[in-house]
């Protein structure tokens, strides 16, 4: 049942009737529809949510209670014995943790490598693969190391934890919520709010237009491009690149805004996952809006105990003797970025072109880091004015770029394919194809592909709008009630209109829903 298909508006209408249609035990009602909503993705894929779930809700309970047992020892005893006794505890309580990461660990690479491998077979050989595996496991993990480190309080109830698990709006594609942030909202009764109604509606019918209207119409392009690109020009491969970053844009935050949005409806925010990413002007400052959750996940849980681990402690320790602390702290920062990128890589796939991409762009943020300081004398040494709008523009169409980039390498899913597709823009360009006619003959005629040029414009001047500072929602909400409808009507109407479906069509799965 995905967010685009009949059965799931459905699903909702009668969800959200039912939610606000009983006064207790609410958390119970969104525990089944959610159980119930995964499902509908095939019986056999529960049993590893069941699973994952319960290690994370045992290991949890275990060093809850190790913890409370360190207290009360501690109450009674000398200070030389409370300090042996909180060792003692810290230690076992970290190998719990530690064991408990690694069988979670141990099903998503079942998953990820079993994956690989019936791909390897041509299909002779199937695997079950989990909806949202690589997000409910990251968030599980989190839950455990915020349990550990007591920034967040252990579970109790195995079926309260199974919630913040699959609570389905998030469950398909994220956003990968932490446990201290998202469950105390999925417990909590909410009750009926128009005001949330509204802007939750806002939100899917945005979520909507984005993916029906923009991804799945670009998806057409890029599939026929890339499929023969033995055969296209350096040119429509470049423009089906581009084309492809703002497929995946739209694609992905539609379904956050989807997700989001029904949410609100409920009274349930769940985390931000997208922030205008296309106005970034550096590779740093493009991770950090866009999968927002995701960066946020390997800084807090990755990148931080890395960057003070013993090990890493004592190899700048022994650095800074050598060569200076400038040095040590960039042996630090390199090391660090270098194991979170080659891991953010084999997140998003496990073929090599993945382990290549989660390279380029370490590369790219390592870089940045490491000359930041010289690109900073470099423009004051030419007086160039980084603040003027040209500069802005610039920046801002070079991350562009790198991403397009980024693109190319992981499209295809093949390196190989990729080399060759790089070496057709560079040496067979041709650019009059964009003028001759040609890019009308590839799945998209001339109408339609004026129509994804004028809906992307539409997407940039609310982008640009909400970049100011302005909210698109709130102007929405300050029109009069018939304004509002009539706007709400106008866009499920060029939805309708728009949409990519109807026969002979096969509406595309989220992209990030293979994760």
């Amino acid at each position: 049942m995905n967010f685009t298909t009949p059965l799931f508006y459905m699903f909702a209408i009668f969800m959200v009737l039912f939610y606000f249609g009983i006064r207790k035990h609410k958390w119970v009602v969104l525990l089944v529809f959610s159980i119930f909503f995964y499902c509908t993705w095939g019986i056999g894929k529960i049993p590893f949510l069941l699973l994952s779930t319960w290690i994370a809700w045992t290991a949890g309970s275990l060093i809850n209670k190790k913890y409370i047992d360190c207290e009360n020892k501690c109450k009674f005893a000398c200070e030389e014995d409370k300090k042996e006794i909180k060792v003692i505890t810290k230690k076992i309580c970290r190998r719990i943790l530690f064991i408990s990461i690694i069988l979670l660990l141990v099903l998503l690479l079942y998953v990820k490598i079993g994956s690989l491998i019936a791909k390897s077979f041509d299909g002779e050989i199937s695997i079950i693969i989990p909806l949202g595996i690589s997000y409910y496991t990251f968030s599980l993990i989190g839950y455990l190391a915020d349990c550990y480190w007591k920034k967040d309080k252990a579970e109790t109830n195995y079926f309260k934890l199974l919630l913040f698990t699959s609570y389905f709006p998030k469950v398909i594609q994220g956003p990968i919520s932490k446990h201290r942030y998202l469950a105390p909202q999925l417990l909590e009764p909410h009750k009926y709010e128009y005001h949330n109604l509204c802007y939750g509606i806002q939100l899917m019918l945005w979520g909507y237009f984005k993916k029906m209207v923009i991804a799945d119409r670009l998806s057409v392009f890029i599939n026929v491009v890339f499929t023969d690109y033995h055969h296209k020009s350096g040119s429509i491969l470049f423009l089906a690149a581009i084309f492809g970053a703002f497929q995946l844009y739209c694609d992905f935050s539609g379904c956050m805004d989807i997700a989001c949005g029904f949410s609100e409806i409920l009274g349930i925010k769940l985390e931000k996952n997208f922030n205008h990413p296309f106005f970034s002007e550096s590779a740093s400052e493009f991770w950090r809006r866009w999968h927002i959750t995701l960066g946020t996940w390997f800084k807090d849980y990755v990148y931080m105990p890395l960057s003070v681990a013993p090990l890493m402690i004592k190899l700048m320790q022994h650095t800074k003797k050598r060569f200076g602390m400038h040095f040590a702290k960039n042996i630090n920062t390199i090391i660090s970025l270098s194991i979170v990128w080659i891991l953010t890589g084999l997140w998003h796939g496990t073929g090599l072109s993945f382990v290549v991409w989660g390279l380029y762009w370490g590369i790219l943020i390592i870089f940045s880091v490491l000359f930041e300081s010289l690109s900073s004398r470099l423009i004051s040494i030419l007086h160039i004015n980084s603040d003027s709008n040209e500069c802005h523009l610039f920046r801002r169409i070079r991350t562009f770029f790198l991403f397009v980039i980024g693109r190319i390498i992981t499209i295809p899913s093949d390196l190989l394919a990729s080399l060759e597709i790089f070496k057709r823009i560079i040496f067979r360009f041709n650019p009059w194809e964009l003028v001759d006619g040609t890019v009308f003959k590839m799945g998209l005629n001339e109408p339609n592909f004026i129509a994804v040029i004028i809906f992307l414009l539409i997407i940039y001047w609310v982008s640009a709008y909400e970049e100011k500072g302005y909210s698109g929602r709130d102007w929405i909400a300050e029109k009069q009630i018939v304004a509002r409808w009539i706007m709400y009507y106008g866009l499920i109407i060029v939805i309708i209109i728009f949409g990519m479906y109807g026969p002979g069509y096969n509406a595309s799965d989220f992209v990030y829903m293979k994760y």
